[in-house]
């Protein structure tokens, strides 16, 4: 049901069409675009909670419990869940459950991490699977690809004794000690 609610309203957009009595205003101005997106934004995002509490369901789980299904992957995030950890610690906490720090692949991906991050107050920063441990600068993966190799990003704060990465609000990077403990997200196949 709710991915032929996701179809309709793809249709509806791409066509300009709306079913009877839905209230629906396309105008060509770049204000205006702008302000559908966001609502095209905020709209996927709720669709994406809503599913989300539709799949923990124990008939429906496709993911152990606590962790959460997105676009045929689970992902699992500490905070609130586990103590903080440093950031070879969470690693060894990713791989005993079959998953390794999350890599993010797409624009979509940190959107949806992102989100995640809003729903918890208080929430600094987050380990992924990015370091620099192997060669100072080269940021790489746990996948073992380059940090551009998905989309174009970029680390900030890089310095020597700095080689894991952590995400922050805004879909930023920043190198930190990967001594530092903080909460993480775990990524697997679902």
């Amino acid at each position: 049901m709710l991915v032929m609610g996701l179809v309709l309203c793809l249709v509806l957009f791409v066509t300009g069409k709306a079913a009877p009595g839905v209230d629906q205003t396309f105008r060509t101005s770049g204000k205006d675009l702008r302000e559908q997106l966001q609502q095209c934004r905020r709209e996927r995002r709720d669709l994406n909670r809503m599913l989300h509490k539709v799949t923990q369901g124990s008939r429906c789980s496709v993911c152990p419990g606590g962790w959460l299904w997105w676009r045929g992957h689970c992902y699992f995030f500490s905070v609130g869940l586990q103590e903080h950890l440093r950031w070879n610690e969470s690693a060894e906490f990713c791989q005993r459950h079959n998953s390794s720090l999350a890599v993010i692949t797409d624009s979509a991906e940190m959107e949806f991490i992102q989100g995640v991050m809003e729903t918890f107050p208080r929430f600094p920063f987050l380990w992924v699977g990015l370091t620099d441990a192997k060669q100072e600068g080269q940021w790489l993966w746990c996948d073992g690809t380059d940090i551009q190799h998905y989309m174009p990003l970029t680390v900030e704060w890089d310095a020597d004794h700095r080689d894991c990465a952590d995400l922050r609000g805004g879909g930023s990077f920043f190198a930190a000690s990967c001594e530092a403990y903080g909460p993480w997200a775990c990524k697997r196949d679902s």
